[in-house]
């Protein structure tokens, strides 16, 4: 934010912490100019990436995997994954479920969750696991909760969001170009 500010002293920024159905509904209902969040996003949304990182598997800290160093995608095909509620777009989801699993392995679903403490609740109280980036083990560490690599699974993109149809707007040009330049620091 400092780097805006300092380029567009005009600039008055808010930082909120959405729910996950308000990532995408916000920035279609005009809400907020820009997300930042983790791809894949439904049409009409466009993305500048800005990093590049591993999922993890968020596992309850009683599960027999969670005390290995790395485990795969077969090994998880059992346990259910935490969902979210019916708002928040499937394309997303799906990525962050894994749905569909290599060998079209259906995933079974568990108890909901609308936002990141909700789900981690979940999962430490053994009622499913979750994907999620590598950053998570350091901003979120829990009691009851433990991280493990997934040695085949794809990696995860974080970036800057807006409305395609406001790409050309001064203020999304100026954010995009701040958060490029920081990214690439």
């Amino acid at each position: 934010m400092s780097l805006l500010h300092e380029r567009h002293t005009r600039v008055q920024t808010d930082v909120r912490s959405l729910h996950f159905a308000d990532h995408f509904d916000a920035l279609f209902r005009h809400d907020i100019d820009v997300a930042f969040l983790r791809p894949p996003v439904p049409d009409g949304i466009e993305v500048q990436q800005l990093a590049t990182e591993a999922r993890l598997a968020c596992l309850p800290a009683s599960d027999p995997l969670a005390d290995r160093p790395r485990i795969t995608l077969a090994q998880l095909a059992d346990r259910p994954v935490i969902d979210v509620p019916p708002q928040v777009p499937r394309v997303w989801w799906n990525f962050w479920a894994v749905d569909p699993r290599p060998g079209d392995i259906p995933v079974r679903y568990g108890p909901v969750a609308s936002d990141m403490e909700g789900l981690l609740h979940l999962v430490a109280q053994g009622e499913g696991m979750c994907f999620l980036p590598a950053a998570a083990r350091d901003l979120f560490p829990r009691p009851g909760v433990r991280y493990v690599e997934v040695t085949d699974l794809p990696p995860s993109t974080a970036g800057l969001a807006w409305l395609r149809s406001n790409r050309t707007e001064p203020l999304i040009e100026a954010v995009a170009d701040a958060a490029r330049c920081v990214a690439s620091a």
